[in-house]
Order: structure tokens, then C-alpha cells, then sequence
């Protein structure tokens, strides 16, 4: 069975790990359903994060490095230290992660927002939004999405999730708008310049 395969499954609870080649970086997605899939049976985040698995995919490919997805979950994982998600990370012991989000534009203040979960951190999202920024002025298709970086104008913090706010890794939480998400030209062309990024600003390769 394909990865995409596993990824369009609506119905069962999985988690799933794709290897890599890169021991440095580590891309997931927590919230993971497939497309018109809005709902997680998980009562502490019962909103699915459609289709970030499958760009989280296509980022670790890039990147060459690990996956993480936990598709229609059944536990918020990214917020709980016991949770085999986070588990999984920590056996990495991974320099960076990457984790990906969505949101459903009502709350958020921008289309992508990006945490490294406190003010302290948010020197590297800033950074890694303002090169983010740079990249999609050059792209029609992208230029238009409003980005983000800072953690006092920002609605998603995360600051509650632990897989984020914490010393054991830097941690870039993406938040992504639907359309983008539901949008295969457009999502793989940000996986492209988000890749781009991360080898220029971390040094991941």
C-alpha cells in the first residue's frame, strides 16, 4: 500500500513513520485527515488538520529526512509528553522540527502563521517567515497569502503544544490556510520554497 493511499484513508487511526535520510530534522503532522475529513475522534482537538499529512510527506521527501503523521488520531499527541507521537520524536533526537498545521482562516490574523512556541523563540520564526516571504513575492500563485512570523501578532502560539515549546529540539509550528492546503500546485510549490529555506537557514543537508 502507498503512502497517498494510507494518507486518503478517512476511517482508521494510524500513525505513521516514513524514514529519512537526514538525522537533523524531522517534518510532522499531528491533526492529519484526508481531504473533506473535518473532524478527528479526539475530543481534545476534535478539528482535523485536512491534508497535512500528505504536505508533510512531500516536505520530508524534499528535505530527505523523517515523518511523522498521525492521521485521524484519536489523542491531541502534540501535546502530551507520553504520547507515542512524542515519543517518537525524542527517539530521534532530532536538531529541528517541522510541524504542520492547518487552520480554517476564522481565527487566525494571518493566512500561514509560524510559532517556535514562546517570545523568547521568536527571533527564528520571524526569520524563517521573513525568508518564507521573500520566496513566495517571486511566485504569483503565492504572493497573495498574508505570513507571519511574529509571536505577539500571531493567533496560533503554540504554546501549548510541547512537541514545540521546548529545549530538546527547535521547533517551527506552521499553520496553513485551507485553500493552500486543498491546492496541489500551490501546496507543492510552498513544500519547494519551505525546503529551500530550511537548507539555507538551519543548514539541514
Amino acid at each position: 500500500m502507498s503512502i497517498e493511499t494510507i494518507l486518503k484513508d478517512a476511517v482508521n487511526s494510524y500513525l505513521l513513520f516514513i524514514p529519512g535520510e537526514s538525522t537533523e530534522i524531522i517534518v510532522a503532522a499531528p491533526h492529519h485527515a484526508p481531504l473533506g475529513v473535518e473532524t478527528l475522534p479526539c475530543e481534545g482537538h476534535p478539528s482535523s488538520d485536512e491534508n497535512t499529512g500528505l504536505i508533510a510527506y512531500q516536505l520530508a521527501q524534499l528535505l530527505d529526512c523523517p515523518c511523522l503523521i498521525a492521521g485521524n488520531y484519536f489523542l491531541d499527541s502534540n501535546k502530551y509528553k507520553g504520547s507515542d507521537y512524542f515519543k517518537k520524536i525524542e527517539s530521534l533526537k532530532p536538531k529541528y522540527l517541522i510541524e504542520i498545521h492547518g487552520h480554517g482562516s476564522l481565527t487566525a490574523k494571518f493566512d500561514i502563521e509560524i510559532s517556535s512556541g514562546s517570545l523568547d523563540k521568536s527571533s527564528w520564526s520571524e526569520k524563517m517567515a521573513a525568508q518564507l516571504q521573500q520566496e513566495m513575492n517571486s511566485i504569483p500563485a503565492l504572493r497573495n497569502y498574508s505570513l507571519s512570523g511574529e509571536f505577539n501578532r500571531i493567533y496560533f502560539k503554540a504554546s501549548k503544544s510541547l512537541t514545540i515549546n521546548t529545549d530538546q529540539w527547535m521547533a517551527f509550528h506552521i499553520e496553513l490556510p485551507q485553500k493552500l492546503r486543498e491546492t496541489k500546485s500551490e501546496y507543492m510549490l510552498f513544500c519547494e520554497i519551505l525546503e529551500k529555506v530550511a537548507v539555507e537557514m538551519i543548514g539541514v543537508h
